[in-house]
């Protein structure tokens, strides 16, 4: 019977730390943090500078909406964008920022609130020092063999290019890392958002810029923060306080700040 017992009683000791291993797994994040998801190293957006502090456009947006909703603040460098979507569809941050462009595509799966830019009607090709003569438009691509194309993986860019069968991709995460490539002539090409495009040409002058019109399903909204759509609580607090930076003119501020003006 003893032996019995103590056998019994283990197992309810045993029950009571899995279940309170499986409650503190379970356990949401605390109400007053704001858990965001970024990248670094996609200027100016967000970077890491020579003290390791997490610096840029969207880190500047996401303090300020922390602090006017009166949340602690934790930024997640993520490290791609397909990590950054897997941590959002998984919970494990609240929202994503990275200059994300928006898109058919993602609002038929996420929520995104606008934030900065404007409707995107064509992406620009970076060159180094020069456009080639033989290149005016995408298909001109075809006549130029072995050409390589940089661009952010998973991005409306990337899946653009995918198109173009002629057109060998080069996938890099990073934007100075793609300016790198042009510099050392890796890649020919580079193609990103616009507004990006010109925020490097004012820092880099040997950066040349080709315009690409884009057929209506390319077509970009804006840029937005990425949201859950069950998330309804956080979709309200996040447009109802990016609409004061915006008419307080925070937002205009922080845009001059990083080049990001229209």
């Amino acid at each position: 019977m003893q032996k019995k017992s103590i056998i019994a009683i283990g197992a309810v000791i045993g029950l009571i730390i899995f279940s309170s291993i499986f409650i503190s797994r379970q356990t949401p994040r605390p109400l007053d943090t704001l858990v965001v998801g970024m990248m670094s190293g996609w200027a100016p957006f967000m970077t890491i500078n020579n003290y390791g502090d997490y610096v840029g456009f969207d880190v500047d947006i996401a303090k300020a909406l922390a602090t006017r909703m009166g949340k602690k603040l934790i930024i997640k460098d993520m490290g791609s964008l397909a990590s950054l979507f897997v941590s959002l569809e998984q919970k494990k941050i609240d929202m994503a920022f990275s200059g994300l462009d928006i898109t058919q595509s993602r609002l038929a799966k996420l929520a995104m609130v606008p934030y900065t830019g404007e409707a995107v009607k064509s992406f620009s090709l970076l060159f180094w020092h020069k456009v080639p003569s033989t290149i005016t438009k995408i298909e001109d691509f075809k006549n130029v063999p072995d050409a390589v194309i940089c661009a952010e993986p998973g991005s409306a860019q990337e899946k653009y290019l995918n198109q173009f069968s002629f057109i060998t991709k080069k996938p890099l995460a990073a934007v100075s890392d793609m300016i790198l490539d042009l510099r050392y002539g890796k890649s020919l090409a580079a193609i990103l958002e616009p507004q990006v495009a010109r925020s490097l040409q004012k820092k880099e002058s040997a950066i040349q810029i080709l315009s690409v019109p884009l057929p209506k399903e390319f077509v970009v909204y804006g840029m937005g923060v990425a949201l859950k759509k069950d998330n309804t609580e956080l979709i309200t607090a996040i447009t109802t306080t990016m609409q004061e930076l915006k008419n307080d003119g925070s937002l205009k501020k922080l845009e001059q700040q990083w080049g990001l003006e229209k």
